[in-house]
């Protein structure tokens, strides 16, 4: 279901006003038409702004205990486990079907962001630049709306797979879009980057600091055109996407790897892309969505409560146990400094909301925090470029060596601190010798597991595009330590190929007549 964007909203409050008389029901709502409200530079950064506004759906606490989209970005892979239940269906893969709320939330809130993306794209490509005093943001702000289409479909193809291409704003005469096939979402990722690059500036100011720019799209353009070269084993694309990293100029790894979970260094060097956290105007709202925010109550914070110990107060939204480390990826990685800083007894993993990096506001009935969801950093767009050097036969020193860099900056922030060498073995740089393939791929797939361990949308979608190409197997993958390491007692329901992707939703399926069958196994 599309929402209605933010100005049919104003729009709507608009009428309102005009229509209190009723001798003047049929008065245009004080002459506002949509015609007439892409005037101005200051109504196309609203508009965007709306846009941007919209991926608080997928962060935020809402709906009644245990309501976050978070387990669907945390959950299915084999670095995070939960003990208390109550989020199973996700790590145990039980009873996922087509009617599942959380698969069907997912799916329209992004169809939401989509459509406001594409109301971006539309109205800045039609608009004459000369009717403007500085019309180069026109270039910028649909160069940011094709980047957040981009990010979206990236999303979308990951899980769902076929999911429809829709890269025009929806009207009554258009509503039926079938499912795509094979990589289209991937292709439509690759194009809106590449084209994007060529729109986005270098970098914002200041006050700016969050918005996507040029780094942006190319490092996503990375990460898509690796993953198409998994899925269609097409190797011109892990050479396309190494020639893309070398053009990422403004980027470069922290000094200290805990920079990148820090709600104070937000929008660091590191940074490629990152979720804007933040405190409402006025009191934050947990339950109410994110349409605006014009009311300046909506939430604009994220909820990290799975990942902050339970003498915390942001655990007051969420029961039950921090999510944990896995006993599979504690008993080969936990020595890691990056494992060992964030975890504690019992194996609870605080990234984000470990005491020492988050910030809670306790505006409102709920405390929300105000620490930023890194979506895309360098460290991990390095290691991808490393595995697509390695995969187009390139220089496999230097595919090592863009692993050494992630190792060394992970060697010398634990050296740097006492108490995180002690609790830890930093790691040691790999021979850039090796010419075994096998051998630096498994460095490759480790060191992601390690570096971006409990990061949303990156073990699971790493171990299936591996899957895709022949390096994991997880047809045989059960919930045991060989496996997916869960730690509920619950019956492990893993069915392959269904599980690799989530169905599509039975709702849009009733309403979308080019759709006339699910993904295979729903």
């Amino acid at each position: 279901m599309i929402r209605k964007p933010l100005l049919v909203v104003v729009i709507a409050m608009l009428a309102t006003v005009g229509c209190l008389d009723s001798s003047r029901l049929d008065t245009p709502p004080l002459g506002l038409t949509e015609e007439s409200y892409f005037s101005s530079e200051s109504e196309y950064f609203l508009a965007l702004m709306n846009a941007y506004a919209k991926m608080t759906d997928y962060y935020w606490y809402h709906g009644g205990a245990g309501a976050i989209l978070h387990r669907l970005y945390h959950l299915s892979g084999d670095d995070i486990t939960e003990s208390g239940g109550g989020f199973s269906a996700f790590e145990l893969f039980q009873g996922i079907s087509s009617t599942n709320s959380y698969t069907g939330e997912f799916f329209d809130r992004s169809y939401e962001l989509l459509q406001r993306a594409n109301l971006i794209i539309e109205k800045a490509s039609a608009a004459d630049p000369s009717e403007f005093e500085d019309p180069s943001f026109l270039d910028y702000n649909h160069g940011e709306a094709l980047f957040l289409r981009a990010l979206t479909n990236f999303k979308l193809y990951n899980m769902y797979g076929t999911a429809p291409v829709v890269t025009s704003r929806l009207g009554s005469e258009d509503l039926n879009t079938p499912r795509s096939e094979g990589v289209q979402l991937l292709d439509q990722v690759i194009m809106d980057c590449q084209e994007a690059i060529n729109l986005l500036p270098d970098s914002w100011d200041s006050a700016n600091r969050g918005r996507a720019f040029k780094d942006s799209a190319r490092g996503l353009l990375v990460k898509a055109l690796v993953f198409r070269g998994n899925y269609t084993g097409n190797a011109q694309d892990y050479t396309d996407a190494y020639s893309a990293y070398q053009t990422i100029s403004t980027r470069a790894l922290t000094p200290s790897y805990t920079d990148n979970f820090d709600a104070l260094k937000e929008n660091n060097e590191e940074s490629i892309f990152e979720f804007q956290a933040s405190r409402t105007p006025s009191n934050d709202n947990v339950w109410l969505y994110n349409d605006g925010p014009w009311r300046g109550v909506e939430t604009m914070s994220t909820y990290w409560g799975f990942f902050t110990t339970e003498n915390n107060s942001a655990r007051q939204n969420l029961g039950g146990p921090t999510w944990r480390v896995t006993e599979k990826v504690f008993n080969a990685h936990g020595t890691d400094p990056r494992i060992a800083f964030f975890t504690d007894s019992e194996r609870s993993f605080t990234k984000y909301g470990h005491v020492a990096l988050d910030v809670i506001t306790m505006d409102g009935a709920r405390p929300s925090s105000q620490n930023n969801p890194r979506i895309l950093r360098f460290a991990d767009i390095k290691l991808m470029a490393a595995e697509a050097l390695l995969r187009s036969g390139g220089s496999k020193s230097d595919a090592i060596g863009l692993i050494n860099e992630v190792r060394t900056r992970a060697r010398e922030w634990a050296m740097a601190a006492d108490s995180i060498a002690s609790m830890s073995t930093p790691p040691e740089d790999y021979a850039t010798s090796e010419t075994d393939d096998a051998t630096i791929l498994e460095w490759i797939m480790n060191e992601r597991l390690i570096e971006l361990c409990g990061e949303e949308n990156k073990r699971w979608w790493d171990l299936k595009r591996w899957d895709a190409t022949g390096d994991v197997d997880l047809s045989t993958w059960g919930g045991d330590l060989n496996g997916f390491s869960t730690d509920l007692a619950a019956s492990f329901q893993f069915d392959y190929p269904t599980h690799l992707l989530w169905p599509i939703p039975q709702d849009e399926i009733e309403r979308n007549s080019a759709i006339t069958s699910n993904n295979p196994g729903y």
